[in-house]
């Protein structure tokens, strides 16, 4: 029975292939679903003659750059051997790996920005760190393209909410239109497969990129500590539901996928599940790590207080030596360092420096005669103006944070805020002048 399941979805795949002219684009994560999905689509133009291997094929990942280690490398070996196999069988495919920008990483926009770890009232992560680049990257797609296929591993065993979503939406031929895209049409191949088959075409066939999908499986048995049989009924349990994400996230309120890598022989994860820990910690506004003031200058817990980043830089810079693994870039710590400057209390243009170069094998250099001459400027400016310096060093490092990303929209508001800083400062130190504390 399973058999004939699969052999209808690749039929389907085979007869959408040949008779659609639209191109392709596979969303890949490298968890089970889109590994399934990723092999039909494969045996697809496999199974055509070489000159019927016309369709372009793009298959696109996402790293957040905070992404579990383990899946990490698992997914760029398997992206690797795509690639090997589209170039050997001219397959049409191409195969792109997805980093948000360092100037919207996790680390800038906490460390730097001083957003607060991620809730689920403020569940800021998703949108710059994943959906922002697939999006931008299948824009500039159907600019060649003009309109594409989008195929996706959702099923609708997976959950009640992801089934209700699917059956909402209406299909002409098995396809649906994106809800945000307008010219991308979605494909859900898999959308009514159980976890117990998924896994078993997995584990019965090989990959058509070479190997098989063992490790994938063991991956899962080790982030569900161990359980992962194969259903042959409804009383066992599956390792279907495994959930691979970023270590650090703190919208979930216990990260078991890596407290399962742990306790399976991963001791990378403790030092990574403490520091998610103190992510959480430092998220608290009564544990002291936030202004209580909102970046809009409204009351209420705001973001992380300049002394909270600097720690949290820290204990990352520590944390990146203990585990051996880059977790942030030369590029992302000169855009914190650029923040700062920004901030309130702002930075002098050498705190990230002087931080990063007391850890041992990390250098970083900053020409302090260079900033001692623009400071000795931004003095001299501020004295002729009248002005606050400390005022006048944030516009300024607002107004180059700003350029350097092209962009403006949002900057006026941004001003605005460090002025009303500003003036509330110059009202609170006048009410202490007329009001002296008595001796």
């Amino acid at each position: 029975m399973a058999n004939t399941i699969y052999q209808e979805i690749k039929k389907s795949l085979r007869e959408l292939y040949v008779e659609d002219h639209r191109p392709w684009l596979v969303g890949f994560s490298g968890g089970k679903d889109s590994t399934m999905l990723a092999s039909l689509v494969f045996d697809t133009p496999l199974s055509l003659p070489a000159d019927k291997r016309t369709k372009p094929i793009s298959f696109v990942c996402t790293d957040t750059r905070v992404e579990i280690p383990a899946i990490v490398e698992m997914v760029e070996g398997t992206l690797a051997r795509m690639r090997t196999c589209s170039a050997e069988h001219d397959l049409r495919i191409d195969v792109t790996l997805l980093k948000p920008p360092s100037e919207q990483s996790f680390w800038v926009n906490i460390i730097g920005r001083g957003y607060p770890p991620p809730n689920r009232t403020f569940r800021w992560c998703t949108q710059r760190m994943k959906i922002d680049p697939v999006n931008i990257f299948v824009q500039q797609r159907l600019g060649h393209w003009g309109e594409a296929i989008l195929h996706l591993g959702a099923r609708r065993a997976e959950s009640s909410t992801r089934a209700q979503t699917m059956a909402g939406r209406e299909t002409r031929k098995g396809l649906r239109r994106h809800p945000d895209l307008p010219r991308v049409w979605v494909s859900n191949p898999i959308e009514f497969l159980t976890t117990e088959e998924v896994w078993a075409y997995l584990l019965q066939k090989p990959t058509p990129w070479g190997g098989d999908n063992r490790s994938l499986y063991k991956l899962y048995a080790n982030a569900s500590n161990g359980e992962c049989p194969i259903q042959i009924d409804t009383s066992t349990p599956s390792c279907g539901n495994s959930r691979f994400g970023c270590w650090t996230c703190t919208v979930v309120e216990r990260d078991k996928a890596s407290e399962g890598l742990l306790a399976s022989g991963d001791e990378r994860m403790e030092k990574l599940i403490e520091f998610r820990e103190t992510l959480l910690y430092f998220r608290d506004p009564g544990n002291g790590k936030r202004d209580m003031k909102r970046m809009n200058g409204n009351e209420g817990p705001g973001p992380l207080n300049i002394a909270a980043r600097r720690e949290l830089l820290r204990r990352l810079l520590a944390l990146q030596e203990e585990v051996g693994l880059q977790l942030i870039s030369p590029e992302e710590l000169l855009l914190i360092q650029q923040l700062w400057k920004a901030a309130r209390d702002p930075d002098d243009g050498r705190g990230v420096a002087r931080i990063v170069n007391k850890q041992r094998g990390v250098i970083m250099n900053t020409d302090l005669n260079e900033l001692n001459r623009l400071r000795d400027l931004e003095e001299d400016v501020a004295r002729e103006k009248g002005i606050d310096p400390e005022m006048l060093r944030r516009m300024l490092a607002k107004v180059e944070e700003y350029s350097e990303s092209h962009r403006a929209h949002g900057l006026p508001d941004d001003l605005l805020n460090i002025l009303k800083d500003d003036l509330e400062k110059q009202a609170d130190w006048s009410k202490r002048l007329r009001c002296p504390k008595s001796l």
